[in-house]
Order: C-alpha cells, then sequence, then structure tokens
C-alpha cells in the first residue's frame, strides 16, 4: 500500500500549484491515509459469490403513464406561471438574447 506523507501532499500540492501551510500539508496527509485506510479495508470484504449491482433499485419498478393536463391560466387567458415573470414576451418569459 502506498504511504501518503507530508512529501506527498507537497509533491502533490505542488503539481497543482496549490500553496498549503504547514497545517494544512499535516491534516490532508492524515485524512488522505485515513481514506485509503477505509479502501484498503473494503478491498479486503470477501465479495464471492456476490452479483454486481447494475441499477440502485430493483427492476420491479414501472413507469408511470404520462398525463397531457391542462396548464392554469388566469381569467384572460394566460399561463398563470407568466405572473411571476419579470418581463413577458409573445406570452412566455423574455430571456436574454444568446449569441
Amino acid at each position: 500500500m502506498t504511504l501518503i506523507n507530508s512529501d506527498t501532499i507537497r509533491k502533490v500540492a505542488d503539481l497543482a500549484r496549490l500553496e498549503l501551510t504547514p497545517d494544512e500539508v499535516q491534516n490532508y496527509a492524515q485524512s488522505i491515509a485515513g481514506i485509503l485506510e477505509h479502501v484498503n479495508q473494503l478491498a479486503q470484504v470477501d465479495t464471492q459469490g456476490v452479483m454486481p449491482m447494475v441499477y440502485g433499485t430493483d427492476h420491479n419498478l414501472s413507469p408511470r403513464q404520462d398525463v397531457v393536463q391542462a396548464f392554469p391560466t388566469t381569467a384572460d387567458g394566460k399561463p398563470k406561471v407568466l405572473t411571476s415573470a419579470a418581463e413577458v414576451l409573445y406570452d412566455g418569459f423574455k430571456v436574454p438574447p444568446i449569441i
């Protein structure tokens, strides 16, 4: 396993053009060493016979049906959502031009 020490942190910081204080170097060295120790523990877990997970949920989920609903309008037939718009143009939100 690779040893993470202050020299390694300083080298990476230099490559990334970061200026770190001695306290930050020490803190990062301890934090990263702890993370790598945790990863090492995970690598030692016996996963024989465990199927890889493809999705984060069961495959039994079914998509809901799309339902078309009328958009809420004001008394004059304009979309209600436009009442909070800063500026309206052609019954829609007016936005800055994009070039």
